[in-house]
């Protein structure tokens, strides 16, 4: 049956303050050069040299399965099974997988982090990057810790780029070298400076396919009150170092205007046409994108996704929170988008607050043509919290005297599976799954309102509300899936007492279809009090659900959850949530119990 879209309520409001902390404490590290950097983002530093370890026999390690460290995911990619016996990189590019590479403690010294080497074409074992352990008190995020970005130097293989932390026992700040295993160097680093605990990294493509790994600011970076970092360090080895970057690295600035708060990461698009992956920065409100090629800013748009649903509202109540995925593509009709889905992973039942904000939206612009750059569409569906008006100590026995807008809570909750796009009738579409909730357990007004009450956010005060608000993942109601075009933001179909798992077009020839729930009526928000059934495979033809048959056991699926990287980025630390797919005959998907269900041509079976 086919259902309107459901609206979510509005609420009248009065005033604009924001129920979330927006600035994040960053705590005071120490840092180091190495005997190949020249960077000035730092205030102390201790000279050392850079150990280079060989195997001198000429005979290679056999070794193999290394796992990196600061990975969501280990094993194979597509299974979550253990890796083979077989080599994980490809250093020469000739399609077959030659060498071994993880961060580790040094062989020859423990207090060291090594880049560890198990390789068929280098004698290399070890290349000391940091004189510290590799620990983050903070967070990475981003590209993998090891990658390979093509060959630079010219020697026929390709450089590492290895990404660390420089843990001093207190503080671990990011750090990004690229390692030359030809000449057993490390022929550039940068450091994140000591004061930021967070960094964005991730590899560009250049028009020649080779790859520029970079260090950007991260979360909270504009309202750092220990300092701000001001500025990406992108690898462009044919320039000469930029100021703060190190040798190899070249500054683009990333500090904007007075409040402009980063959020934490961002995307990768051409969005001006000349062959280069430029860099989509996120921050409240807006993107900011630069140019590794010319290192200067391609464009900066400024954008508020509540003003069309909400329009009474006070402005900036949601702070312009870019929370959620953000996924770069060029449309059918040539356009360049950037695809924002402001939710939380489906399965994602532990988290209320459910990205804070909740909402779709679409950035677009000319194909080349970054000044046409514009929302092209939003639709706002809630915001976790209460807003209040003055926050006036007068209205602490009554805090609803002051609200400006009351909290949605659970209700306009969105669940989003990977980066929520997929094809309807052939028609790209955003798919979403929403909550529509009856009534909240509790607003907890007290208790959110006492934390802006000097001393504001204590520790003990925050417990006291995220404990009180956390009561609202058993709010009654009903979810629902949405799906609109993602040209227009217009709605074209949607459901009620389903929950879409996920959906693939690996499992059925030729067809996308849909592990999706049926649920009851009526349901608790974190389902917890509905036991799994048989999933039901269905289609989307015509904006109607079409049976394609129903799973044999009961059981959810088990989920992967994969970093955000590339075109595909987030705006905050969150994931993309992705069946585990099996290869075969039939090709199956796992259960959470470890159970791999497929299609034999005519019936669903366990496989």
């Amino acid at each position: 049956m086919r259902l309107p879209l459901v609206a979510t309520p509005l609420v009248f409001v009065l005033g604009c303050a924001d129920g979330f902390p927006d600035t994040a404490t960053l705590d005071v590290g120490t840092t180091f050069d190495t005997s190949t950097s020249t960077s000035t983002s730092t205030t102390a530093a201790t000279t050392w040299d850079t150990t280079i370890s060989f195997d001198p026999t000429g005979d290679r390690p056999t070794t193999s399965g290394s796992t990196t460290t600061g990975d969501t995911t280990t094993g194979d990619t597509t299974t979550g099974d253990p890796p083979d016996s077989a080599r994980q990189y490809d250093l020469d590019d000739d399609g077959q997988p030659d060498t071994d590479l993880s961060l580790e403690p040094c062989a020859q010294s423990t207090d060291l982090t090594c880049l560890r080497v198990a390789s068929d074409l280098v004698p290399v074992l070890e290349v000391s990057l940091s004189p510290l352990p590799d620990q983050c008190d903070g967070n990475l995020f981003g590209a993998p810790r090891i990658t390979l970005i093509g060959d630079h130097d010219g020697d026929g293989l390709a450089e590492v780029a290895a990404r660390h932390c420089r843990f001093d026992g207190v503080q671990g700040p990011p750090s990004l070298a690229v390692v030359s295993l030809g000449s057993a160097t490390v022929s550039a680093r940068t450091d994140a400076p000591l004061v930021q605990d967070h960094a964005w990294t991730d590899d560009l493509r250049d028009p020649d396919g080779r790859l520029h790994p970079f260090l950007a600011p991260s979360y909270g970076d504009g309202e750092n009150p220990l300092g701000n970092w001001g500025r990406l360090c992108v690898y462009r080895p044919d320039l000469p170092p930029g100021e703060g970057c190190g040798p190899g690295f070249s500054a683009i600035p990333t500090l904007l205007g007075a409040g402009e708060f980063r959020e934490v990461g961002g995307t990768l698009q051409d969005l001006d046409g000349d062959g280069w992956e430029d860099i989509n920065l996120i921050y409240h409100r807006r993107q900011h994108t630069v140019s590794a090629a010319t290192l200067a800013l391609v464009h900066d748009l400024e954008y508020d996704v509540a003003a069309a649903s909400e329009p009474q509202s006070p402005k900036w109540f949601h702070s312009g929170r870019n929370y959620g995925t953000h996924a770069a593509v060029v449309g059918s009709d040539g356009r360049e988008r950037i695809v924002v889905v402001g939710g939380t992973p489906v399965g994602s039942f532990t988290d209320d607050l459910c990205n804070v904000s909740r909402f779709l939206a679409v950035i677009e612009s000319a194909p080349a043509q970054p000044a046409t750059r514009k929302l092209a569409w939003s639709t706002y569906f809630s915001f976790s919290s209460s807003i209040f008006a003055t926050y006036d100590p007068q209205y602490v026995g009554d805090p609803m005297a002051d609200v400006a807008r009351l909290a949605d809570a659970v209700d306009g909750c969105i669940h989003r599976f990977s980066d929520s796009r997929t094809v309807m009738d052939g028609k790209e579409v955003v798919l979403v799954n929403y909550f529509a909730m009856d009534a909240p357990v509790d607003l907890c007004l007290d208790e959110q309102f006492a934390l802006y009450q000097p001393p504001t956010w204590t520790d003990e005060k925050a417990d006291a509300w995220y404990g009180c608000f956390a009561k609202n993942k058993k709010s009654p109601g009903v979810w629902g899936m949405q799906v609109v075009d993602e040209r227009t933001g217009q709605g074209l179909t949607g459901s009620q007492q389903t929950y879409v798992w996920g959906w693939s077009d690996q499992l059925v020839p030729g067809e996308v279809v849909y592990l999706v729930e049926y649920l009851p009526p009526k349901h608790l928000w974190d389902l917890s009090d509905v036991a799994p059934s048989a999933l039901q495979v269905q289609a989307l033809v015509g904006g109607l659900w079409q049976s394609r048959g129903t799973f044999p056991l009961a059981g959810r699926p088990k989920l992967q959850q994969r970093t955000p990287t590339g075109p595909r980025g987030a705006g905050s630390y969150t994931t993309l949530a992705e069946l585990t797919l099996h290869p075969g005959d039939p090709p199956g998907v796992e259960l959470e119990d470890g159970t791999v269900v497929g299609f034999d041509g005519d019936a669903w079976v366990v496989r």
